[in-house]
């Protein structure tokens, strides 16, 4: 019967030499080098500790039922306002629009809700030229830090043609500012806004200053043109809600586990370099010492 190879194995050579000799000190600085180096490199590559990370999470996304929407005319004309709003400022505000409907939809039938569809309708007996609508939402962050927010979404509409029916699309996103803390709780913006308190600059400026703050972004408008101020105008669009990036500052046992990883990467790499280095040296009889060979009994020099 034919023999098969099933295993080996290789043979293990011992060298042995003085304490004070040059064989003992090569050994001894490369085996330093090859601990010193990963450190070096890394330090010079980026560093051991991650500054931040990101990550992608699907906030959940409630609106509050709270808008307020003004929609421009021709010069010296009073604009149209529709606003969830009672007063503004101490005055009392008059709500302009027939009908305002907001629904919420889950696409996806995740517990998430993935898009909102406003509809607003009102008379105008000028045509309309410009319309400013801010909605507002509640977002929650749960997966590596926990936010609670009011956050405000502003879409601008400029109309250079008499319309009837106007719709538009958009994308809520979240811009961040600042950067947030590994399982941090944060409920900086969990506050309602008020119209009594802050003025329409002053609200789209806290907005803008705010960490977290919303974007209706990639916004689409198409119209139908024509006017006739004896039929209504509608405005209706849908704002779907989307994946978030979130910037976030590492905990000490994740910057731990991503040090050590570069760490023993490099080293793993140094080692089997160094080995063979010192294999090939002393194989080759350039580092002088004794050589212990299993199979015999008497040691070579």
């Amino acid at each position: 019967m034919r023999a098969i190879e099933i295993f080996s194995s290789s043979v293990k050579y011992k060298y042995k030499t003085t304490l004070c000799s040059i064989s003992t000190f090569l050994v001894a600085f490369i085996c330093l080098i090859v601990i010193v180096a990963p450190v070096y490199i890394i330090y010079h590559a980026g560093g051991f500790w991650l500054k931040s990370r990101t990550y992608h999470e699907i906030p959940k996304v409630n609106f509050k039922h709270k808008y307020l929407l003004i929609a421009e005319k021709e010069t010296d004309a009073n604009p149209i306002i529709c606003s969830s709003f009672v007063s503004y400022k101490g005055n009392e505000l008059t709500d302009d629009c027939l009908l305002i409907k907001a629904r919420e939809i889950d696409s996806h039938k995740n517990g998430l809700k993935d898009k909102l569809k406003f509809e607003a309708r009102f008379f105008s007996d000028k045509p309309i030229r410009s319309i400013k609508i801010l909605l507002f939402f509640n977002h929650q962050l749960k997966k590596h830090v926990q936010v609670t927010m009011e956050t405000m979404g502003v879409l601008d509409i400029s109309l250079i043609h008499d319309v009837q029916k106007i719709y538009f699309l958009g994308d809520l996103i979240l811009r961040q500012k600042g950067l947030l803390r590994h399982d941090g709780v944060y409920n900086l913006y969990n506050s309602s806004v008020d119209g009594n308190f802050q003025s329409l600059p002053q609200l789209l400026s806290e907005n803008s200053n705010r960490m977290f703050s919303a974007r209706i972004v990639n916004s689409q408008v198409t119209w139908q043109s024509g006017f006739l101020s004896s039929e209504e105008i509608l405005l209706e669009g849908e704002i779907f809600y989307t994946e978030q990036s979130i910037r976030y500052q590492p905990g000490i046992l994740e910057e731990l586990k991503w040090a050590w990883m570069q760490y023993l990467s490099l080293l793993l790499i140094l080692i089997f370099l160094g080995k063979r280095s010192l294999t090939y040296l002393f194989s080759s009889r350039h580092l002088r010492s004794y050589v212990l060979i299993p199979w015999e009994k008497k040691n070579k020099y």
